[in-house]
C-alpha cells in the first residue's frame, strides 16, 4: 500500500468558517472551494496543487492502493469523498492517534503536537487568504500559502512517525473505521419528522412561557430567574462559586430539582420552563439533523478516544452516541431505499466485565444462566417479588447493580434515583439508599475488594515506576495497557486538601479513587470487546455505519440483512481469548429506521 500525506487549504471568510459552522455544513456548503492541497509521498515527491490540478491528479490515482495520512482526517476525508469522489484504501489520522497516545486532554492540535515534538511551528498564513479566492491571492500569495500547506504536510508526516512508535496495529483499523463513519455516510434523515420534532419542542417551550407570562431571557438569566422565584416567596439556596456564592439553580442542583415538585404550581412550572429553555438539545439537534439531511446522507462524527477510557465521544455538535433509545431522534434516521438498518448491542457489558475482573464468580454464573439480576436484587430491596413489568422497581434494581458497582454511596444513589438515570424517577429517603447500597456490597464482596485493589494501583500509577501484569491488563509507568496494546494515561497527583488522588488535565483536576478507576477499566475493556467485534464484522463485508458505547449500527441491502444480523450477533458474543469465561450476550433488531 502506498502511503501519502495530504492537507487541504480551503476558502474561508468572516461568516463562512469552521468557527461558526460544523465540519459537515462547511464542507457541503455551496461556498466551499479548495484553494490548494499539499501532497507528500516520500522525501523526493512533494507537491502543492491548486483545485483543478488536484482534481486531475486525484483522478489519475488508483486509490484502492493508497493509504492517506491527515491531521483531522474527518475534514480532509469528507472533502475527498464529497467533492472528488475519492475513497482511499485506508485512513491514518494523527489527531485520533494523539488522543490515545497523549490523552484526550493532551493538547492535540497540529501546532500543539509540533511543539510537543520540538518541530518547526506551523506557517500557514491564514490572515493572508481569509476571504480570498485562489486567483485573488496573486502569485506571491499563492506561493506563501503553498509553502505553508506543504510545511503542514511535512509536520503531519513527522508527527505520524512519532505517534506510530508503539501504536497498536489493531487501533489503526479502529481509526480508519471511525473516519469512514463520517466520510462515507449511509443513513438518511426523515426531514418532515425532524421538522415536526423541532416545531414540537418550540411549541412546548413557548406555550409554557406564554402561560407563565415570562420570556426566555428571564428564564435563562440567573439573576432574573432568582427574581421570579423571590417574587413567589421562594428563599433561593446558594452554593459555592468561583469567586462568590451563586444560586443553586443548575439542572443538577438538589434545590432546583426540588423546585419541580414545589407546592406552588407556578414555582414548579417556572422551574420546568427554565430547564426546558436551558436544555435545547433535542430542538437544536433536530434542526441540525434536518439541515444535514437536506444536503445528503448523514455523516456520523465520532471522536476516536474522545473519552479518557478510550471510548468514542460525539463531535460536530451532533452527538449520535446519546440519542435516547426509543426516542424520535433515533427514528428519524433511516436506511436508504432497498436497505435496512441493523442494530446490535452488548447486553450489560460493563457489569459482566466488572464481575469477571473482580472474580465475583457467583454473579458471573447468574449471567451465564441468563437470570434477571435487576429484578432479583430489586426483590431483595422491596421485600417482594419484582418482575420486568414493574419498570420503576426494576429500574431501581438496575441502578443497584450498575451504579453501586462503581462504588456509589447512599447520597449519590439518592440523587441518581431521583434523576431517573436508570428508569422512572424515584424519591427515596437516605436511609433507604443506605440499605440499597448495603445489599449490593454484601452480595458483591469481591467487587468491593477490587475497588481497594484499584486504590493500590492508583498509588503505583502516581509513583510512575510500576511494571506488573494485572489480570488481562498491564500497569506500566503512568499507563494502564489493554490486551491489544492500547493504553489509558494517568497523570496523577496527590491532593492534600482533598485527601485524594486527582487526575490532572489542561482545565484543572478531578478526584479519582478506586471506584472511579474501576469504572475507567470496565469502560475501556468493554470498548475493546466492542471494537474488536466491529472490526471482525466489517472485515466480513458488513457495512458498519456507527456505534455507541455498547452497540453497533449497520446498513445492508434488505435481502442480506437477516444473514448479516446472524453473523454479527455471533461475532458480538464470540469468546474473548484475553478475558476467558466472560458470558457475553447481545440483543439485536433491524428495520427501515434506527429505532432500537
Amino acid at each position: 500500500m502506498r502511503i501519502i500525506t495530504l492537507d487541504f487549504e480551503t476558502f474561508v471568510s468572516a461568516d463562512y468558517t469552521l468557527k461558526k459552522m460544523t465540519t459537515e455544513a462547511y464542507i457541503r456548503d455551496p461556498r466551499f472551494a479548495t484553494l490548494c492541497c499539499g501532497v507528500r509521498e516520500h522525501d523526493n515527491l512533494r507537491a502543492c496543487y491548486d483545485a483543478p490540478q488536484f482534481a486531475a491528479w486525484a483522478k489519475s490515482q488508483d486509490w484502492s492502493t493508497i493509504g492517506v495520512v491527515a491531521h483531522h482526517a474527518h475534514f480532509d476525508g469528507l472533502i475527498l469523498a464529497h467533492h472528488y469522489g475519492v475513497k482511499p484504501a485506508f485512513w491514518f489520522d494523527t489527531l485520533s492517534m494523539a488522543r490515545m497516545v497523549h490523552g484526550a486532554d493532551g493538547g492535540n492540535s497540529l501546532g500543539a503536537l509540533a511543539a510537543r515534538y520540538k518541530l518547526d511551528e506551523k506557517s500557514v498564513p491564514y490572515d493572508l487568504f481569509r476571504g480570498k479566492t485562489w486567483a485573488e491571492l496573486g502569485v506571491q500569495g499563492q506561493m506563501s500559502l503553498s509553502d505553508g500547506c506543504l510545511h503542514d504536510v511535512e509536520l503531519t508526516w513527522e508527527i505520524f512517525k512519532r505517534l506510530g512508535d508503539g501504536y497498536p496495529l489493531e487501533e489503526y483499523k479502529v481509526v480508519d473505521q471511525t473516519v469512514r463513519f463520517f466520510t462515507e455516510p449511509a443513513l438518511e434523515g426523515d426531514i418532515p419528522l425532524l421538522e415536526d420534532l423541532r416545531q414540537a419542542e418550540w411549541d412546548n417551550k413557548n406555550g409554557r412561557m406564554i402561560a407563565l407570562g415570562v420570556g426566555a431571557a428571564q428564564l435563562q438569566s440567573s439573576a432574573q430567574f432568582v427574581a421570579l422565584l423571590e417574587a413567589e416567596g421562594v428563599e433561593v439556596e446558594y452554593k459555592a462559586g468561583k469567586n462568590e456564592p451563586i444560586p443553586a439553580i443548575a439542572a443538577t442542583d438538589n434545590f432546583m430539582r426540588d423546585l419541580e415538585g414545589h407546592d406552588n404550581p407556578r414555582v414548579a412550572d417556572l422551574a420546568a420552563a427554565r430547564l426546558e429553555v436551558k436544555s435545547t438539545i433535542d430542538e437544536t439537534r433536530s434542526a441540525r439533523l434536518a439541515a444535514m439531511a437536506s444536503r445528503g446522507s448523514l455523516p456520523i462524527y465520532l471522536a476516536y478516544c474522545g473519552a479518557k477510557t478510550l471510548r468514542w465521544s460525539g463531535g460536530d455538535k451532533v452527538n449520535f452516541q446519546n440519542f435516547r433509545r426509543g426516542g424520535e431522534l433515533r427514528r428519524s434516521l433511516m436506511a436508504p431505499k432497498g436497505h435496512m438498518v441493523g442494530v446490535i448491542d452488548l447486553a450489560q457489558i460493563e457489569c459482566r466485565v466488572l464481575n469477571v475482573l473482580a472474580g465475583q464468580d457467583d454473579v458471573v454464573e447468574k449471567f451465564r444462566q441468563r437470570r434477571d439480576l435487576y429484578s432479583e436484587i430489586a426483590s431483595k430491596f422491596y421485600g417482594e417479588e419484582v418482575t420486568k413489568a414493574q419498570a420503576d422497581k426494576r429500574g431501581l434494581g438496575k441502578q443497584m447493580i450498575l451504579s453501586c458497582g462503581y462504588g456509589s454511596g447512599a447520597a449519590t444513589f439518592q440523587r441518581t434515583a431521583e434523576r431517573g438515570t436508570y428508569g422512572p424517577s424515584i424519591k427515596l429517603e437516605l436511609e433507604e439508599c443506605v440499605a440499597a447500597v448495603k445489599i449490593y456490597r454484601d452480595e458483591h464482596a469481591k467487587v468491593v475488594r477490587y475497588w481497594k485493589t484499584c486504590d493500590a494501583v492508583l498509588h503505583a500509577l502516581e509513583a510512575g515506576a510500576a511494571d506488573f501484569e494485572w489480570g488481562p491488563l498491564r500497569v506500566k509507568s503512568d499507563k494502564i495497557i489493554l490486551p491489544n496494546g492500547s493504553w489509558m494515561n494517568y497523570n496523577l497527583a496527590w491532593d492534600q486538601e482533598r485527601q485524594s488522588y486527582v487526575r490532572k488535565t489542561r482545565r484543572g483536576s478531578s478526584k479519582i479513587w478506586g471506584g472511579v478507576l474501576t469504572q475507567n477499566i470496565c469502560e475501556a475493556v468493554s470498548r475493546l470487546i466492542l471494537s474488536q467485534a466491529m472490526l471482525r464484522i466489517a472485515a466480513a463485508g458488513i457495512r458498519v455505519v456507527g456505534c455507541t458505547h455498547d452497540e453497533l449500527v449497520m446498513v445492508m441491502p434488505e435481502a442480506q440483512i437477516e444473514a448479516a444480523m446472524a453473523f454479527a450477533s455471533a461475532e458480538m458474543v464470540r469468546d474473548v481469548p484475553w478475558l476467558p469465561g466472560i458470558p457475553l450476550d447481545c440483543e439485536g433488531s433491524f428495520g427501515e429506521r434506527y429505532s432500537k
